[in-house]
């Protein structure tokens, strides 16, 4: 920049003296190249006008001007560059006149072809240099750049051309004539040309301008004044806001539009500045759109300012960013729920970011995992090792996903399992960037897991140790497990047991209704035989049989359904039943001899009455025939009828005996229940013995018939009035009774009792009255009565209960099947 202050202060010197030191002064020159002057005026030379002076000054004044960044020095450089270039063309168009205006007195444009050349092209330079002041918005039309580009042409060509002309005939020696033409041709060659490219690039700025127009046009903006009132309403804003251009212009938008901003405040006028703000309109139908609205001023020459507005409509995106927000509130409430974790992490800085509350919920501050480092510290170093193998495994393959599991270490000493996944990003390089993913915490699931471990082993020790084998099969019968238990009971290993049909172990004349089974419960989910023991027999290795008890339970294992056999081997306890059954049997029938033996007595004196009726009545026959009587017929015949009928009461009498004592097997038949009950009572009180109690009868006409073993039944009604005799008998001296009822209870069956008003039973046998070996007559009783009369009914199907009555006594009441004849 100083250099630029030599041809301005050399510019102004020689103004100074042209314009001021009267004529024939050389001012500087003068003094300093005094020889070369005066021989130059010698040669009638002259030096530069006032024209070439002035441009001297302003050239370097604009090249100083253009290299300021500000807008008013452009313009200021683009002035004088302008003004610059208009005198040299005009200097240089004046050069073939210079010897007759010389002879005038005119030295204003005095200049040499070279100086007038440079000055010219020097501030083409500098207009184009600053060609951004003529771009300036607004400020000119397309037609004014295409102007700027051909005014320099036109400024040039008609000086080039008398270049031409004088070249072409001071040097080629070409007629005037010629030259004067090839000066014209010259001339409407290049005009022409101008022309041409002229009309072309307007052509191109009408077209581009159409289009712009077009383009602008569809979009929705509006042209307001500083009143906001419309002066353009474009196709886009109709179909925006319905409003036709007609309707809108003149009118202000914010009352045409009913404008107000998003807090809901009445948004009056226009800004004056450029700036967007966000706006809730109303449509014509008075629908809401919210729109952003761009205000750019633009203010041109011999024009009022306007504001370009353009809207955005933004309805769409804040709809979608409101579902955003709720899905981004409903993403967190699950992430809470579900206790998940969402991070990112930027390998490069280490980084760690969180949503919010996620390290919350896992019991540490906000904050706390911010880096790599800081969750490190806090990984279980295990876990840590296998983490990081784990990213170095992905890393190396260049996979998408990755997922891990580890252990957090909290401040307090607690532990907390996590596992999650993450998505992968990597660079051009193969180099991993960041990555983004979740955690979940997995505590409950892994203390869930480690208690079902425990419970499990603890449950494979017990099963391992039960002596029942246990069968797990699927639907179809399939043998999926076989414990060890099951080994040893048939025979079986594992290995060779697991895939048989369960068929093959348990056969027997079940298997139809096993395999009926299986098909039946998947199908309808029938339950009956599930959970409930049944006797069966099974088959060993061997292809021996032996008996078994069955309990099958049923599962729900990943949506199928398994049965578990659960078999007990019972060979030993029906054998030892069968042994027990053989001593109880004998033990009745000592009972039963036991009784006879206490009832000899009686029963002889019963058989004794129709054994003296027998002689007495034979005697009277032989009497009869004795005495000559014997030819009446009638009455011998009586006697002997009479004789008769008490031997078959005597043989009647022996035959109820021998069938009480007979040792034989339980027969099941329709009994009538009073002629059984009868018949126990005759067998008990034969021969006159407890003629001191009375016995009475209840006997309902309802409980007529009975599917039972006459015989064990009047057992037990023997036994029970035997025990209530003896409890009488001990009573203080009074009235001494027993009922004997018979009636149909609730359930349709028939319940006979036997009650006494003797003492009544102590609490102390109450409680443990069919107990073996208990007994409440002391040293001179077995204790077993009770008890097997007990089984006797329960083997019948019924129930044996005792009690003392409120009113006094002991009460035993029992049950047995009804019979209907009808």
């Amino acid at each position: 920049m100083p250099l630029l202050a030599v041809p301005i202060a050399i510019g102004l010197e020689r103004l100074f003296v042209q314009l001021v030191l009267p004529a024939g002064s050389h001012g500087i020159d003068g003094w300093l190249f005094a020889d070369d002057v005066r021989k130059a005026f010698d040669r009638a030379m002259t030096g530069p006008g006032i024209v070439a002076d002035l441009i001297l000054v302003a050239l370097p004044v604009a090249i100083g001007a253009a290299a300021a960044k500000t807008r008013s020095y452009g313009r200021l450089a683009a002035a004088l560059a302008g003004g610059s270039l208009v005198t040299a063309s005009t200097a240089l168009l004046l050069i073939p006149m210079l010897p007759a205006l010389h002879a005038t007195g005119w030295h204003l444009s005095s200049t040499s072809m070279p100086s007038a050349i440079g000055a010219m092209l020097l501030a083409l330079a500098v207009l184009a240099w600053r060609s951004d002041i003529l771009d300036e918005p607004g400020a000119w039309s397309p037609e004014w750049h295409m102007l700027r580009l051909v005014l320099p042409l036109l400024l040039v060509v008609p000086v080039l051309a008398p270049l031409v002309e004088m070249a072409s005939i001071e040097l080629a020696g070409v007629s005037a004539v010629w030259g004067e033409l090839l000066t014209v041709t010259l001339n409407f060659v290049v005009v022409s040309a101008l022309v041409t490219w002229t009309v072309r690039s307007a052509a191109r700025h009408r077209a581009a301008l159409s289009e712009l127009t077009e383009a602008l046009n569809a979009a929705p903006m509006a042209l307001v004044d500083t009143d906001d009132r419309i002066i353009h309403w474009s196709r886009g804003c109709e179909e925006l806001y319905g409003w036709r251009a007609h309707e809108a212009l003149g009118r202000q938008k914010h009352v045409l539009l009913a404008s107000c901003t998003a807090d809901g405040s009445l948004a009056t006028g226009c800004p004056h500045a450029d700036g967007e703000r966000e706006l809730i309109e109303r449509r014509r139908d008075g629908s809401a759109v919210h729109v952003i609205e761009q205000a750019r001023r633009v203010e041109k020459l011999a024009r009022a300012p306007a504001l370009v507005l353009s809207m955005t409509d933004i309805s769409t995106r804040l709809e979608i960013e409101a579902a955003l927000r709720k899905s981004e509130e409903r993403l967190a409430l699950a992430s809470s729920a579900h206790e998940v974790g969402v991070f990112e992490w930027e390998v490069a800085t280490g980084a760690l970011t969180w949503t919010a509350g996620s390290e919350q919920r896992l019991g540490l501050p906000a904050g706390s995992l911010h880096d790599y480092p800081s969750w490190a510290a806090l990984i279980d170093p295990d876990d840590l090792a296998e983490v990081e193998r784990t990213i170095a495994e992905t890393v190396g393959m260049r996979a998408p996903r990755i997922s891990f599991t580890y252990r957090l270490k909290l401040p307090n000493g607690t532990q907390r399992f996590l596992e999650g996944s993450a998505r992968c990003f990597y660079d051009q390089a193969g180099v991993m960037i960041r990555t983004t993913g979740i955690t979940l915490d997995i505590t409950r699931h892994e203390e869930r897991e480690a208690a079902l471990r425990v419970r499990e082993a603890q449950l494979r020790s017990i099963l391992e140790t039960v002596p029942d084998a246990i069968i797990v099969i699927d639907e179809a019968g399939a043998i999926r497990s076989f414990s060890a238990a099951a080994e040893l009971i048939f025979g079986y290993s594992a290995a060779e047991a697991i895939g048989l049909n369960v068929q093959t172990l348990i056969p027997g004349e079940r298997e139809a209704w096993q395999q009926g089974y299986l098909r039946r419960y998947p199908a309808s989910g029938d339950r009956r035989g599930v959970g409930h023991g049944r006797l069966t027999t099974a088959r060993r290795a061997d292809g021996s049989s032996f008996p078994v008890e069955l309990h099958v339970g049923e599962a729900l294992v990943d949506g199928e359904r398994v049965l578990t056999g659960f078999v007990r081997d019972i060979s030993e306890r029906i054998a030892a039943e069968e042994r027990l059954s053989l001593v109880r049997r004998e033990l009745m029938q000592v009972i039963r001899l036991n009784a006879v033996g206490e009832m000899a007595a009686a029963l002889a004196h019963e058989l004794n009455q129709p054994l003296a009726a027998i002689a007495n009545f034979v005697t009277t026959a032989e009497l009869l025939l004795d005495s000559g009587a014997g030819m009446d017929g009638d009455r011998l015949k009586a006697t002997l009828i009479s004789a008769n009928a008490q031997a078959l009461r005597a043989g009647d009498i022996i035959h109820r005996l021998r069938e009480f004592i007979a040792k034989r097997e339980s027969e099941m038949r329709i009994e009538p229940v009073e002629a059984t009950l009868r018949e126990a009572v005759t067998l008990l009180t034969s021969g006159g013995q407890h003629a001191d109690i009375e016995l009475s009868f209840g006997l309902s006409p309802d409980a007529d018939f009975m599917l039972a073993d006459r015989i064990q039944v009047q057992q037990v009604v023997v036994n029970l009035l035997r025990n209530a005799f003896e409890a009488l008998a001990t009573s203080p001296d009074g009235a001494r009774g027993v009922l004997i009822e018979a009636r149909l209870n609730k359930a349709a069956l028939v319940e006979i009792s036997i009650c006494d008003n003797g003492p009544g039973l102590p609490d102390a046998i109450l409680s443990r009255m069919f107990t073996p070996f208990t007994s409440s007559k002391g040293e001179g009783g077995m204790g077993f009565g009770l008890s097997i009369c007990r089984r006797i009914v329960e083997a019948h199907g019924g129930e044996l209960v005792g009690f003392n009555a409120p009113g006094g006594g002991a009460c035993f009441r029992f049950t047995v099947p009804h019979v209907c004849l009808e």
